[in-house]
């Protein structure tokens, strides 16, 4: 039979708002599991204590953002609506049907007025890994790094051509190494100066602090690129550094690694990264750091020429290149170029071969990509750092740049990231939770099931061995839950 609901918008109901929420709301979870109290101690200098009108209380402020990031809510005012008539939003924010909600505008005057040119929003993001760190879902020896790019909110036909003068930054590292090995040849060492390139860009009329991002089979135009790293054991966001999207994704990475590691004390052991970062002060910094760094593959020159470089086999031992079909030998004679590339050649000069002053450095990144252990740690770089550029995109609303300027989108990206660790804790403990009572429950039936089986145990008289045997049996079906 067919029924026809009528007249029911006009129904009183009279329930708590904690029936309201559904029992796995995510809200609930987080509710549960994340402490928001650390947000006060942040904020305390940036409010009056004494006098003045009531303010919203700040963490309210910050949990709206996380509602709008956590659930993908295109912006904040579409968020307050929402807010407005949602009870497990009220919920989670502590605000009853009988008060009002916040208007769209308040977080962003708090932020102009309040926020605005301080370290609050990574000093929360902070907060939130060290509580994952505190619930033991960070490692902090394994990291895998990476970059996405972020529209800005600039249209990318309106931009100005413009000539810029920039220093190209020398490896001062690698100059003294050339200039050592030269001195030790009885060769003249180089006088390296600095060199001023014009470099000719775009430069957005609309947001002059994105970037124009164009690489191969990827869409053109104004962006940010975040360069993230997650830790291996459960994808939490350990860093997001926002940078113009013509920034090259190694430019950033010494620097970034070296924050995580003083930030949260971190041991980093082990990295996996793309052919991207295929650079010689990435290379040096890992070996230097005793880093078990895997590097993706990447070509170098034309098939012919990386033809011609398999013909030979380098001899570390006698510092030789021998050629693989005849046998020929290769010395080197004694020659380094100002790129440090040291020459090789057979007695009548008629083959030669280059070899770069630190090529031991790319050798072992090699080793390190085709071990299996290395093998292993590439193959589960594109399940965590992919899925979580993959999670942000999809489920956060972190395909646009929803502001203008390079310091708003980096603070509000703190907070985005936050909201995706916040959600990845709150699911992971509940979780670990269900399994533990899940588990307590079966421990408590098997006891209860000897207690009340003890006088027929003993009538069967089984041996000891045999208890024991029982044990490790019921012991291996708790493992199964």
């Amino acid at each position: 039979m067919i029924t026809i609901n009528k007249e029911i918008q006009s129904e009183i109901v009279f329930m708590p708002m904690e029936d309201m929420v559904p029992k796995d709301s995510i809200f609930r979870k987080i509710d549960k599991y994340i402490d928001f109290t650390f947000i006060y101690d942040l904020i305390i200098d940036k409010y009056s204590i004494d006098n003045g009108r009531p303010s919203i209380d700040p963490v309210v402020l910050f949990k709206m953002v996380f509602i709008q990031a956590i659930d993908g809510i295109k912006s904040m005012r579409q968020t307050c609506n929402k807010i407005r008539s949602d009870a497990e939003y009220r919920w989670f924010l502590g605000i009853p049907f009988g008060k009002s909600t916040p208007h769209f505008s308040t977080f962003s005057k708090n932020y102009e007025r309040r926020f605005k040119n301080s370290t609050l929003f990574e000093d929360i993001f902070t907060n939130i890994v060290n509580q994952a760190i505190k619930y033991h879902l960070v490692d902090g020896t394994t990291f895998y790094t990476d970059s996405t790019h972020k529209k800005a909110n600039a249209n990318k036909n309106k931009y100005t051509d413009e000539i810029v003068k920039e220093v190209k930054k020398r490896r001062i590292d690698l100059e003294n190494e050339i200039n050592e090995e030269r001195i030790k040849n009885g060769e003249k060492p180089f006088d390296y100066k600095d060199e001023i390139k014009e470099k000719h860009i775009k430069v957005s009329k609309t947001d002059k602090e994105s970037g124009y991002y164009h690489r191969d089979n990827k869409e053109k135009g104004f962006m940010y690129l975040d360069h993230r790293t997650v830790d291996h054991k459960c994808n939490i966001i350990v860093d997001c550094y926002m940078t113009p999207g013509n920034v090259h994704d190694s430019t950033p990475y010494i620097f970034r690694m070296e924050h995580i590691k003083k930030k949260f004390d971190f041991k980093i052991k082990q990295c996996a990264i793309d052919s991207g970062y295929d650079i010689l002060e990435i290379r040096k910094y890992f070996h230097d750091n005793n880093i078990f760094g895997v590097i993706g593959y990447r070509r170098y020159g034309t098939k012919e020429s990386r033809k011609e470089r398999s013909k030979y086999e380098y001899n570390k031992e006698l510092d030789v290149y021998v050629e693989r079909e005849t046998g020929e030998i290769l010395e080197y004679t004694k020659h380094v170029n100002k790129l440090g590339y040291k020459l090789y050649s057979n007695i009548d000069k008629s083959k030669k071969k280059l070899r770069h002053i630190n090529e031991e450095l790319k050798e072992e990144m090699r080793r390190n990509r085709l071990s299996e252990e290395g093998k292993k740690l590439y193959s589960n770089r594109c399940q965590k750092i992919e899925r979580s550029f993959a999670d942000s995109k999809n489920n956060h609303g972190y395909r646009y740049a929803m502001y203008k300027g390079l310091e708003k989108n980096q603070n509000y990206t703190w907070l985005i990231c936050a909201a995706q660790n916040i959600k990845i804790i709150a699911i992971r403990k509940s979780k670990t939770e269900e399994k533990g009572t899940k588990i307590s429950k079966i421990h408590e039936n098997i006891i209860n099931f000897f207690k009340t089986s003890k006088n027929f145990i003993k009538n069967l008289c089984i041996t000891k061995p045999l208890e024991k045997n029982l044990g490790v049996c019921l012991r291996s079906e708790i493992k199964l839950y």
